[in-house]
């Protein structure tokens, strides 16, 4: 894409890409420090249980609580930005 003076077109302003990143670090902080301790307090017993007994549990059982993790950051952030009325960055075009 280009503007008629022959630059390219920015599709995303460098000020609100900065600020929804830093938007998006607070909340990913926040949510992993609860994260932490949620899993330090309620998960560490259940889980090095299962790690002395069954390793290969015990991998599975790390892989599905990553991927719950990074479904919950982002459907979190989702409904935050959503919520402020924010533009999500993508890799899509027009997709603000």
């Amino acid at each position: 894409m280009t503007e008629p003076t022959g630059k390219p077109k920015q599709l995303v302003p460098y000020r609100e890409m900065l600020r929804n990143f830093l938007i998006e670090m607070v909340v990913y902080g926040f949510l992993l420090v609860v994260y932490f301790y949620i899993a330090l307090r309620y998960l560490a017993q259940p889980l090095a249980v299962v790690f002395n007994n069954n390793l290969v549990v015990y991998g599975i059982l790390g892989l599905v609580l990553i991927i719950i993790q990074a479904v919950f950051l982002e459907f979190v952030t989702s409904l935050l930005f959503d919520f402020l009325g924010l533009h999500r960055l993508t890799s899509k075009a027009n997709h603000h």
